[in-house]
């Protein structure tokens, strides 16, 4: 397992900033979001600074409505234009949500509209050399192991994989372990954040700070021979990417 970082909310650093970041504190990759890496040049400024600064640019994540029907036919246009980007920064792995339907549009329409729009992004992307896969979260209709589980079986196409998030599955009552025995096979890249599930109060806390037990996940994937790269998310400050990755980090010589 590698870990790095997500990039999008170090808003104010430059392209060469994020990366010297991450080898400062050791970590192996970073991830942008797609309007970060909008455009050839500086699609091309992420591919060269990321190989002279020895730090993985693998992976992308990109927002599209994928249960909205009037948004079909921007999704395909847009899609085709970000992983052009994407093989000049080369990365190789792209995600989405499904983010959620209009509300006039029944569960069984959202469904069949849903697996339709992942089908034609796997396709889409399996053109490019560029692996597609489906991040569950709280607030969009995929958002827990079951429906997670559907969507693949329903699109049923080999480069639709996950991007697991543990806090993702966590927050919706979803077992993070049962994911990993479950989708462990599916697993590409993945999350790391921190929350709580509770009565007063329910949603993400700082990284270490909440009840996600990584010590039992980061096991449960070195069982399986998951090796993908973990990456740390909604870190506003240096100084949070730091704090976080010093968790992990302990945690990760710990189980060795």
């Amino acid at each position: 397992m590698k870990i790095g970082y997500r990039t999008p909310g170090l808003r104010d650093l430059s392209i060469r900033e994020k990366l010297e970041l991450a080898r400062k504190l050791n970590l192996a990759a970073v991830e942008p979001r797609i309007d970060e890496i909008c455009g050839e040049d500086k699609a091309r400024e992420w591919k060269r600074l990321s190989k002279e600064i020895g730090v993985e640019v693998n992976s992308v994540g990109m927002d599209m409505n994928m249960c909205d029907p009037t948004h079909e036919e921007d999704n395909m246009r847009d899609l085709k234009q970000y992983l052009k980007w994407c093989k000049m920064a080369g990365i190789k792995i792209a995600f989405s949500r499904s983010l959620s339907p209009p509300p006039n549009i029944s569960q069984e329409d959202t469904w069949r509209i849903c697996t339709r729009m992942f089908l034609q992004a796997a396709q889409e992307c399996q053109k490019e050399g560029i692996k597609f896969a489906i991040e569950a979260d709280p607030p969009c209709f995929i958002q827990n192991l079951e429906r997670v589980e559907r969507l693949l079986e329903k699109v049923d196409h080999p480069n639709l994989y996950v991007n697991f998030d543990p806090t993702n599955y966590y927050l919706v009552g979803s077992d993070p372990l049962k994911v990993i025995e479950q989708l462990g096979k599916r697993m590409i890249n993945g999350h790391i954040k921190d929350g709580v599930y509770r009565s007063d109060y329910r949603g993400e806390t700082r990284i270490g700070y909440g009840d996600v037990d990584y010590r039992e996940i980061f096991q449960a994937m070195k069982d399986k021979d998951i090796q993908i790269t973990m990456h740390i998310e909604h870190c506003k400050t240096k100084g949070e990417v730091s704090s976080a990755a010093n968790y992990v980090f302990k945690i990760l010589k710990e189980l060795k």
